[in-house]
């Protein structure tokens, strides 16, 4: 199985999930949440990888695939005393 990561982070202005980085070439995306983060991230990463063969070491051309989410976030709340 071939594992691919995505790091994601959050920006609280957009409230929105987007990719840091990823060893996906070319995978870029974002959603409103990290499963549409991912769901979006799963769609389109067949057709990238395959554009991309060229670039990827053999042995992670072929699947099956597998998608690896590490999300940061982090926030700052205020706490009664």
């Amino acid at each position: 199985m071939t594992l691919w990561t995505l790091h994601a982070a959050y920006d609280p202005d957009a409230r929105v999930w987007y990719t840091l980085d990823c060893d996906v070439p070319g995978l870029v995306t974002e959603g409103d949440t990290l499963e549409h983060l991912r769901d979006r991230a799963v769609a389109v990463m067949p057709e990238l990888i395959a554009d991309n063969a060229e670039h990827l070491a053999p042995e992670r051309r072929n699947g099956p695939h597998a998608l690896r989410l590490v999300a940061f976030h982090e926030s700052t709340v205020p706490v009664a005393a």
